[in-house]
C-alpha cells in the first residue's frame, strides 16, 4: 500500500528559508527534486526508502503540473510550490514574511470557525498554538493564557475581547494595497488587466477563487474609502455576494480573466 506523507508547516518553512525561496519568490525547477527529497527526509527521519521518496516527489510534481501544465517553467513560483506540498495549514509558512492579501484572508477563514467576522478567545487559542508549533515550541495552558493576554493587550484596539480583521492584520506583514496603482486611472490597458489578474491569482490556477476575489475587493474598497484599514468581514462578504451575482457569468463560483473587467467596473 502506498504511503501518504504530510509535511509540517515548521519543516516546510525551514526548507523554504534554506533555499532562499522567500527572498527569490521562486525555486529553480532543476532544484525541485533535491528540494522535495530533503523536505520529506527531514520530516520522516530514518523511516523512508527510495520508493517512498520517489512517490512523494511524484505526488508534488503532479500537483504542480495540474496548476502549470505538463511542461514546467524554469522557475516554480513560491505560491504554486507551497500549495502543491501536502501540509496542514501550509499558508502558515508565510508568517513573518510578506503575506499576500489573499493568503491573509485564507488564514482568517481558517480560524474564524463560526464565521462571525471576529476571532474570539477559543479561536485565538488555536492560532497561538499553531504559531508555537510553527517554531517548534510546546505551549502549556499557563503560557497560552499569558500569550493571549499579551496579544489582546497589544492588538485588541477597541477592547471588546476579540480581534477584527484589521486588528489581526497588525500581527502580520500584509502586502501594501496593490490596487492603489490602478484605481486612480481613467483607463486600464490590457497589460494592466494582466498584471492585476496575475497578482491576485496567487496560486496560478487561471481563475480567482473566493479569497482571491475578496482580497481584490478589499483593496479596491480601501482605495475608494481613502483608508489603509481592512474592510470589516461582514461588509466584505456582502459586497462579494453582489459582485459574484453580477460578474460570475458562467456560474463557476470563480472569476475568470474574461470576467475581471466586469468586476472592476462593478465596484
Amino acid at each position: 500500500m502506498e504511503r501518504k506523507f504530510r509535511i509540517s508547516p515548521a519543516t516546510l518553512r525551514n526548507e523554504l528559508e534554506n533555499n532562499d525561496v522567500y527572498n527569490n519568490n521562486y525555486l529553480e525547477t532543476v532544484l525541485l527534486d533535491e528540494f522535495l527529497t530533503n523536505l520529506v527526509m527531514k520530516e520522516y527521519v530514518w523511516q523512508l526508502n527510495r520508493q517512498d521518496i520517489k512517490c512523494f516527489n511524484t505526488e508534488v510534481i503532479g500537483n504542480i503540473k495540474e496548476t502549470l501544465g505538463d511542461k514546467l517553467p524554469t522557475k516554480i513560483n513560491k505560491e504554486v510550490l507551497i500549495a502543491a506540498i501536502p501540509a496542514e495549514n501550509n499558508y502558515l509558512v508565510r508568517i513573518g514574511h510578506r503575506i499576500p492579501s489573499s493568503d491573509f484572508l485564507k488564514l482568517w477563514r481558517n480560524y474564524d470557525t463560526d464565521h462571525s467576522g471576529y476571532l474570539e478567545i477559543k479561536e485565538l487559542q488555536l492560532l497561538v498554538r499553531d504559531f508555537a508549533q510553527l517554531v517548534g515550541e510546546d505551549v502549556s495552558d499557563k503560557d497560552l493564557n499569558t500569550a493571549l493576554e499579551e496579544l489582546m493587550s497589544e492588538f485588541d484596539v477597541n477592547k471588546d475581547g476579540r480581534l477584527e480583521l484589521e486588528e489581526l492584520s497588525h500581527l502580520m506583514s500584509v502586502e501594501d494595497n496593490f490596487m492603489k496603482a490602478f484605481c486612480s486611472r481613467q483607463y486600464l490597458t490590457r497589460k494592466d488587466f494582466d498584471r492585476i489578474f496575475a497578482h491576485y491569482d496567487t496560486d496560478s490556477t487561471g481563475y480567482l477563487d473566493k479569497e482571491e476575489v475578496m482580497a481584490l475587493l478589499n483593496d479596491i474598497l480601501k482605495y475608494h474609502e481613502s483608508s489603509d484599514a481592512h474592510i470589516p468581514v461582514p461588509v466584505l462578504k456582502e459586497v462579494y455576494k453582489e459582485v459574484m451575482k453580477a460578474c460570475d457569468t458562467n456560474n463557476s463560483n470563480t472569476i475568470q480573466k474574461c470576467e475581471l473587467a466586469l468586476l472592476l467596473t462593478s465596484v
